[in-house]
Order: C-alpha cells, then sequence, then structure tokens
C-alpha cells in the first residue's frame, strides 16, 4: 500500500540525520546523532561496494529559521544570517573532525532549499491541502509550535507554561494558513502499524502517542510576528511554519523539485523528542505531496552526563571539542557507539570515555598489533600465507577460529539494525580472545618456525578481519591497522578467515594509533 514508482533503484541508500538547530553551539548528543548517521552511510557502502550503479546519500545539516534563532541573534547583537553562519561552521568544523563522510551539508537558509520549499508548498495548496483560517492557541517558541490545552498549566507566578519543561507559552490569534493533517490522521497511524518503518520497535508506541493531535496544522506566522523565515508563496504576510519549512530539507537534498531525485530516504535518524514531526506531520506531507514515505525512522535517546540531564544552569553541557581533544575523534567515536544503546538514554561519562578507549581501543587493539608485528617476533616483516595450521596454534585457537567464523555474519545483521554497540561487543571479545591466545603461546620465545607462522597468521587474520568490519566504526583506526598489515581488500566479502592469502610485506612501521590516556 505504502510503495510507489519512486522507491531507490539498485542498491541506492539515503541516510538522513535531524539538521541541528542552530539557536547554540553543538553538544555531545549532536556528536552522538551525526556519529551514528556516519556509520549507517559507511555501511551501507562497505555492504554495496561491488554495485556500481548505486548511489550513496547522506545528507546533515543545521535549521537556521524560526523565533528562536530571532531572538538569539537579538542577544549576540548580530543579524540572523551572521548569526545562523557563526553556529553553523561550528557544527561543519565539528563533522570534519569527527570524520563524518556526508555528501550534503544543508542549512535551510540555502537559496536552492528556500525554492524547495516553495514549490512543496504550491504542490500542496494545488493539491487542496491547504486552507486559510483564524487560528487561536497557546504557542511555544521553546518548541516552535502550538500546543494542546491540555498540556499547559499554570506556574505558581500565574503565567501559563508547557507542563512538561514549565517553559513559557503564549496565547496568540491570527489568520494563518492551515494544513488538513486531520485528514491523514488515520493513514500516519495504519502506516505506522503495519509496517516496520519504526526502529527499535519499543519507539512504535511513542509514534502512535503522537498521533493524539485531531485538529488541522498551522503552517504558516504572521510575517510581522515572525519575519525571520521563508516567505508563503503570493502572500509576503505569512512565513512558513519552521516545522514545514526544515522537513522539506530531506528532500532538497535528493534534488527535488527536479526529477532527478533519489527517493525515498532508506533511513531517516531523529532523537525521540522530535517523533511527533517525523512521524505525523511528515509523512502527512508526503502523502499529501503523494510522494513515496521513508523506508526507515530510526529513533534514539537522549545523552546525560554522568545520569544527570545535561543544562546550561548545571554546567554539565560537554562540549564535544574537549572531548575530542581528550580522547580523539575515533576515541570519542568509539565511545558513543558503544555506550549508544538506541532504545535507552545514555549517559556520557569522561572517566567511563577514558576507561573504554584505554581497555578497547589502546590495549585490546593497538596493543596486539604492535606487539605482533615487531621484528624481534615477525623477522620477515611479512604477513604469512595462509598454511595449514600447526597442530598445538589450531587447538588453542579453536574458540578463537569459530568467534571468527561468526563476527561476520553477526555483524552484518546487527550493523543492518543500527545496533553497533552490540557489534563492537563481539568483535572486542573476539580481540579478548586472540589476546589470550597470543599471551599464552608466548611468541617471543618460540623457535618452532612453523608453529610461529601460524600463530601469527591467526593473529593478523583475527585483527584484518576485526579491522574490515571496525571500518564504518572508526574508519581511520581501521585504515591505520590494515595500513600496518600491508592489506589492500577491504570490502566486506574479505571478512572471513582465510579468504586473504596473498601474503606480502607488512606496511611500515607508524607507531601507536592512539597511545594510552591519562586521566
Amino acid at each position: 500500500m505504502f510503495r510507489s514508482r519512486f522507491f531507490i533503484r539498485h542498491s541506492s541508500t539515503y541516510v538522513t540525520s535531524p539538521i541541528f538547530y542552530a539557536n547554540a553551539e553543538p553538544h555531545i548528543g549532536h556528536a552522538y546523532t551525526a556519529v551514528l548517521c556516519d556509520t549507517a552511510h559507511r555501511w551501507n557502502q562497505l555492504k554495496n561496494f561491488k554495485d556500481k550503479e548505486s548511489k550513496a546519500l547522506f545528507s546533515i545539516g543545521t535549521d537556521e529559521h524560526g523565533s528562536k534563532i530571532f531572538q538569539a541573534s537579538q542577544l549576540a547583537g548580530t543579524t540572523p544570517k551572521q548569526f545562523c553562519d557563526q553556529v553553523s561552521s561550528k557544527f561543519s568544523t565539528l563533522f570534519d573532525t569527527l570524520n563524518i563522510s556526508h555528501t550534503n551539508f544543508i542549512r535551510t537558509t540555502d537559496p536552492k532549499h528556500a525554492e524547495a520549499v516553495q514549490h512543496f508548498w504550491r504542490v500542496l495548496q494545488d493539491r487542496g491541502h491547504i486552507y486559510k483560517s483564524s487560528y487561536s492557541g497557546y504557542y511555544s517558541i521553546s518548541e516552535e509550535c502550538f500546543i494542546p490545552e491540555n498540556e499547559v498549566e499554570k506556574n505558581a507566578e500565574n503565567k501559563m507554561v508547557l507542563k512538561t519543561t514549565g517553559t513559557a507559552v503564549e496565547w496568540i490569534e491570527e489568520e494563518n494558513y492551515m494544513f488538513r493533517l486531520s485528514e491523514f490522521r488515520e493513514k500516519v497511524g495504519e502506516w505506522i502499524e503495519k509496517t516496520d518503518v519504526v526502529g527499535p520497535v519499543k519507539y512504535k508506541s511513542l509514534a502512535l502517542d503522537s498521533l493524539t493531535m485531531d485538529d488541522d496544522l498551522s503552517i504558516s506566522r504572521a510575517r510581522k510576528r515572525l519575519s525571520w523565515g521563508i516567505s508563503v508563496p503570493d502572500d509576503p504576510s505569512q512565513t512558513i511554519y519552521v516545522w514545514l519549512d526544515a522537513l522539506v530539507n530531506y528532500l532538497t537534498v535528493s534534488g527535488y523539485p527536479k526529477d532527478r531525485i533519489v527517493w525515498p530516504p532508506t533511513c531517516q535518524v531523529i532523537g525521540k523528542d522530535i517523533t511527533k514531526f517525523h512521524l505525523y506531520y511528515w509523512p502527512a506531507f508526503l502523502m499529501a505531496a503523494d510522494l513515496p514515505l521513508p523506508q526507515r525512522v530510526f529513533v534514539h535517546g537522549h545523552w546525560l552526563v554522568d545520569n544527570v540531564k545535561m543544562s546550561k544552569s548545571l554546567g554539565n553541557v560537554v562540549n564535544p571539542k574537549e572531548a575530542i581533544d581528550k580522547f580523539t575523534s575515533e576515541g570519542l567515536r568509539y565511545f558513543l557507539l558503544k555506550q549508544g544503546n538506541p532504545s535507552n538514554d545514555c549517559s556520557f561519562s569522561w572517566n567511563s570515555c577514558l576507561e573504554t578507549v584505554n581497555s578497547d581501543l589502546v590495549n585490546n587493539v593497538g596493543n596486539l598489533l604492535n606487539r605482533s608485528t615487531v621484528e624481534k617476533i615477525n623477522k620477515s616483516g611479512t604477513y604469512p600465507r595462509r598454511v595449514e595450521l600447526e597442530k598445538k596454534v589450531k587447538e588453542d585457537t579453536e574458540k578463537l577460529l569459530e568467534m571468527l567464523e561468526e563476527s561476520r555474519e553477526k555483524c552484518e545483521e546487527l550493523y543492518d539494525d543500527m545496533y553497533y554497540y552490540k557489534g563492537i561487543e563481539q568483535l572486542m571479545l573476539t580481540m579478548k580472545e586472540a589476546n589470550r591466545v597470543f599471551q599464552l603461546s608466548q611468541p617471543w620465545k618460540e623457535t618452532d618456525s612453523e608453529r610461529l607462522e601460524s600463530l601469527l597468521f591467526v593473529t593478523y587474520e583475527t585483527i584484518r578481519i576485526v579491522s574490515i568490519l571496525l571500518q564504518p566504526i572508526t574508519p581511520k583506526m581501521a585504515n591505520f591497522c590494515l595500513d600496518r598489515l600491508g592489506v589492500d581488500q577491504r570490502n566486506l566479502e574479505s571478512a572471513k578467515f582465510g579468504s586473504y592469502a596473498n601474503g606480502g610485506k607488512l606496511g611500515v612501521d607508524q607507531g601507536v594509533f592512539i597511545g594510552r590516556i591519562q586521566k
């Protein structure tokens, strides 16, 4: 029922990140969302490397219109555009530092986006889904939306506020353009119920709970009250609602409104706080425009700091730049993906991050690579060709070989579901077993050349396979390990024991990738 002729051909993929509101600097939650999307994009590329006709899009960017932006710019003593330029550049710099491989960085102040938004408006209007009407209700500037009366209350100062956050709301009466949202409520509910679009599955109930609004949706604001935004086509007295504006960014990146679009998104990643907008308003807009719906909307929880909600008043907002300075970009990427269980709220801890990076990347991976490639153990400096394993080595590595056999299949399943933390767990257990075997075998004392060669082969194969499967997680470190082993075959098919039979010289010793991090 929800399929269409516009579905992406071949194995093309399109991953979208929510665009981040440019009213403040990025924090650790933004970094996590970006890394989560980047890992999905890199995984798509690793899987589909053979399909030359496939395209892999990955969009990210900044949402730059609305009342909050205007107010923040006034407080900063700049124009809204100058303010957005400054904040957006900080997000862009963060993404570059985190090695985010986006194909498109979109800003809602881009002229091509304004063109897409106004075209989309006209499509909705031409199809009879927009009408003009007087509207009144409580409006929240912090949420950039109207709030149902049952969700507001009077505070101790006799002012109306949101029940959930205590932030102020104001009563507004004005003439707006309305979208016939009520006509799509049941259709959206059916889409959520009858498909596997929402993941993890626990968020399906949250998505269905967001369909509580029976009314139509106000999709414009009087320009005299909100001048910072895209004007309604043919009516300069009205500004397009910031969420309609923002959601169309996904279409803008696809090439809309031109014919050569890559659509729909194969995976849209969002935080749980914007579920209503992406799993009610967005599919309703697309249905109204007769465009295919996203194939998947992946929801994740929030990030706490030492199990406490981040807030400026508490002074516990984690600046990702500071975390990168201490743990490196790869270290922070790794920690966020290992600690990040999307089904729950997750907690950032400086000590936990330090211990995780030292334990896994430094000790578990880095040390084994360095110890096994030193000249004292591997005098020829070569990657042994595949041989029949020496009897004792075969016995000692039986468990390790079983784990290696399972690693690719398990990671494929887990990565497809975006449960990267579980994939990481599987790979680190494999590395721990390889370290145990290496330490017990004491290769630095081994005099039997056949046994030593067999042990090195199994050790290098472990590092090689694990590194290939870590490419979406920690791409720079994975490449460092593969470079040191002299491995040029890095596709998913080669992540199998014994598939790399070329042998050959090890790569140049460039020292350690991440040194032990001190408190």
